[in-house]
């Protein structure tokens, strides 16, 4: 990425983050929702409704394994668009690189999630 090495860490890191969000969008089609709400929203361990799909970290067999994973993953999301993203975006000052490598990782693990993830949508009756 040419802000990366152009050692524009803040914003290399900025985008990477509005990826992630536009990927869970277009994975849910949840366009009415960004950031900490959609991850709140597509992470939770709610049923979908119609119109608000899950995502399923790991499949929902009911276990405490999967209620860790899952509220793990949503509580992951909205701290990084707490901690990291809202930061990226409304600061100037540039990040050390060894600090933005490390919440670049962070990133990197809940993109994995979220890329394996299956999406669960409302039973209609």
């Amino acid at each position: 990425m040419k802000l990366w090495q152009d050692g524009h860490f803040r914003a290399a890191l900025h985008t990477v983050a509005s990826s992630l969000t536009s990927q869970v969008q277009a994975k849910t089609g949840r366009f009415d929702v960004a950031d900490k709400t959609l991850f709140e929203q597509t992470l939770s361990l709610s049923a979908p409704t119609p119109g608000k799909p899950r995502l399923r970290v790991v499949e929902d067999d009911g276990s405490p394994t999967y209620r860790s994973v899952q509220e793990g993953a949503m509580h992951f999301g909205v701290g990084l668009c707490q901690g990291v993203r809202n930061v990226t975006a409304h600061e100037t000052d540039e990040l050390d690189e060894q600090v933005a490598l490390e919440r670049l990782a962070a990133y990197s693990v809940l993109a994995r999630w979220i890329d394996g993830a299956d999406v669960a949508e409302a039973v209609e009756v």
